[in-house]
Formats: C-alpha cells, structure tokens, sequence
C-alpha cells in the first residue's frame, strides 16, 4: 500500500543487506540515524563493523571445515592452515568484545533518547551471529527458548528460511569429530589398559573407555573422538601432535571468546537497559534476563574438549603409544 513505510528491523536499520559495496564512498552513506540524537550514529556503526567482523568469521570457518572435509588422511591434513585462520577467528572474537566498550561510552540516558524508535529492531536478529552459532555446530535444542518460542521464529522469514538449511553440510564440530576419530593410536588397546591403571580409581576412566559408562546426551561428541582429543592432549610433545594439540586449543579459544562476547555484551545491556523489555519485544522478560539465560555451557560447541583435562595424568606416568593413523575416509 502506497505511503506505507516498512517495519524496521535489524538488517534495514544497518543497511546490512540493502546496499552492495563497492566504493568507499558507498561504505560511508551506509549510516542513516533515524533520529537527531547524536549518539545514534556511533551506534549504528559499531554494529556494522560487528556485521563486518562476522563476515570475516563466517569466512574463515568454513574453510577450515572444508579444509576437514577434503582431505583424505591425517598426515596430508594441512593443518598450518587452519591454525592460522582459526588464530584469526580468535583474534576477531577478542576485537568485537571491545567493540562493546565504544558503546559504553554512550550515557544510558542518550540511549533513552532515541531507543524507542528501535523498536522491532535488535540484535537478536543478526543472521550471521546466528550462523556463526549453527556453522560451529550448536544444537538448536541447547538453546533457550524465546518468549516459549524457537529462536528462528523471532527472525524475519527470510532470514528463519536460511537458517534452517544452514549451513548446507556438515557442521563444524561433525568435521572435527571425525577428524579426532582418526587420531593416530587410538586403538592401541595396550596404551589404553596401561594409562587406566594408573588411576586410583580405575573406573574414571570408563566413560572414555566403556561403552555403557558413557551416556550420549552428557557429552557433545561421540566417545571415540573423545578418545582421539585425550590422546593428542596427553602426547602434545610429541612432534606428530603438536599442531593437533594447537589446533584443539584453539577450538576452545574460539568457545571462551564467544562466551565473552555474551558475558560483555550480558553487562552493556544492563547497564544501558536495567531491568527494560528488549527492543526485539521479549514480553513477560526483560532484555537482560534473556540474555543472562544464554550465558551456559549449552552454548559452548566444543565444552566436551574443557572435561579432557578431567583425565590427564602427570607425564610420567603416561605410557608409549604406537601411532598408526587411520584413514579419514574410513570414518
């Protein structure tokens, strides 16, 4: 209908998708406040560089799951690569945190100012953070729910239509998994028995080693790639796992940077909000106390790598391994 004007939501207010950029020129008309006050501007821009460094996320982790998905065995695995993106990945996540703090320096009261004209649009519809979130491989179930509704129901349609075919594969953490399944050793039954005796209490060790002492649902990934991680933490020394070693490390870089993400992001909106309802219309709850329900170990992809160091014993008493990789196509 003519003279209609479109609801805002959170992709129109940041001209996230309406403008194809291809001068720097173009990049800088990007910022329309839609009111006088002049902290609207630096609010808008801030989360179009956190759009930005979300693209660069997306980007790198796909590659590495590519990476992860072409290749035909461990040792041919390049692995230097993924290293060095994931290190970007992480160094990304730890800028965007201080993003934040730019925000902060906004008094609550100029947010007040031009807040209520945000309403429909938030945060919470960012469709890259929530690909990030599905690339990686968190579990929808995990996730809190929204109003009793699923997240993908608050987004645009357009947007809920992506998300439920994202993101088009395996996700990162099946990749990962099958890669760990693979671990040089991982069934040299005489390591096994060894490293269990020198528990104190021997059974510590079953949910690792003894198919009915693991309860799926308890753990995140399967008992063999758990395996696989425990034995690339215990023999990161050794020439042959050092990169692995690197690379799982920073698999939970990648989980403490997202978790601080939200804990800063938890405490900014508290701040400038208090106890208000978000601007995305979480009736019945305010902003803050939804957000605060997402700060858990539910949204932590890779939380089973953390309970490794559960099962690690002092060097000396961890026993020679014989490394034979298996094909990762076998898996």
């Amino acid at each position: 209908m003519a003279g209609v004007e479109s609801k805002l939501t959170y992709d129109s207010y940041l001209k996230v998708n309406t403008v194809v950029i291809i001068k720097i020129s173009q990049l800088l008309v990007c910022q329309e406040p839609i009111t006088d006050v002049h902290d609207e501007q630096v609010f808008i821009i801030v989360h179009q560089a956190f759009e930005l460094w979300f693209k660069v996320i997306i980007h790198d982790i796909t590659s590495v799951r590519d990476i992860f998905l072409n290749a035909e065995d461990w040792k041919n695995l390049p692995l230097h690569t993924a290293i060095n993106r994931l290190q970007r990945v992480t160094m990304v996540l730890r800028l965007v945190v201080e993003h934040f703090h730019i925000l902060e320096t906004m008094p609550p009261l100029n947010f007040v100012d031009f807040r209520d004209e945000l309403t429909g649009g938030s945060g919470f519809q960012s469709l890259q953070f929530r690909q990030i979130e599905k690339l990686l491989g968190m579990k929808d179930g995990k996730r809190q729910k929204y109003e009793g509704q699923d997240y993908k129901d608050k987004m645009d349609p357009k947007d809920k239509e992506i998300l439920k075919k994202y993101p088009h594969g395996r996700t990162f953490l099946e990749v990962v998994q099958t890669w760990l399944e693979s671990t040089p050793g991982i069934d040299d039954v005489t390591f096994w028995r060894e490293y269990r005796d020198k528990f104190v209490k021997k059974e510590d060790l079953d949910p690792l080693l003894d198919q009915s002492t693991y309860v799926k649902g308890s753990w995140q990934m399967s008992q063999r790639s758990l395996k696989g991680a425990l034995l690339i933490m215990l023999h990161q020394d050794k020439p042959e796992f050092q990169m692995p070693y690197q690379f799982l490390t920073l698999l939970m870089d990648i989980d403490v940077a997202l978790m601080k993400w939200r804990s800063t992001h938890i405490h900014m909106v508290h701040r400038m909000i208090g106890q208000k309802q978000g601007t995305g219309g979480t009736q019945g709850t305010s902003g803050y106390d939804y957000l605060r329900a997402t700060y858990s170990d539910d949204y932590k992809v890779f939380r089973d790598l953390f309970k490794m160091a559960t099962y690690l014993r002092p060097r000396t008493e961890i026993p020679e391994l014989k490394t034979e990789p298996k094909n990762l196509k076998d898996n």
